[in-house]
């Protein structure tokens, strides 16, 4: 019988042990979700539709689609062309034909860019102009991402 309770005894300290620290794994637990940092919404700069890159250079430009906040397009620069002033949200580029490609930002120094068939970039909002100082064709697969804006 003595040794019925000594088993009693430590089964009932082992069940209260396990409780305790399982309640206290409990309240870690509910700690780390209510200490969880909100994601970050940094404002996105303003976009101005009227300087959409498809209507600014309509001549130079052969929309795919434009569903989903997404817009594809194809641009094609022949030697000598030129782009106005125009905004893109955030971006990407895929260069499908390479060629010799200067661009001038709204604010900043003009850049010349040697794009090679087959690189991407990813780019966030810009306003440039830009023009086909190569003696190549340029073709460029640009998908502008809209995104909500406050």
């Amino acid at each position: 019988m003595k040794q019925k309770t000594i088993v009693s005894i430590i089964l009932s300290f082992l069940m209260a042990t396990t409780i305790i620290a399982c309640n206290e794994q409990s309240k870690k637990d509910e700690t780390a979700k209510t200490d969880v940092p909100k994601s970050e919404t940094t404002p996105l700069p303003a976009y101005d539709p009227a300087m959409d890159p498809v209507k600014v250079e309509a001549a130079f430009n052969k929309v795919f689609a434009d569903t989903l906040n997404v817009k594809l397009h194809e641009v094609t620069l022949n030697p000598g062309d030129s782009v106005g002033m125009h905004t893109h949200p955030d971006f990407t580029l895929y260069i499908l034909q390479g060629g010799s490609l200067k661009i001038y930002p709204q604010s900043g120094e003009p850049q010349v860019l040697e794009l090679k068939t087959g690189m991407g970039f990813i780019f966030p909002t810009v306003t440039h102009s830009g023009k086909n100082i190569g003696s190549t064709t340029i073709k460029l697969l640009v998908s502008d991402i809209h995104r909500p804006r406050s």
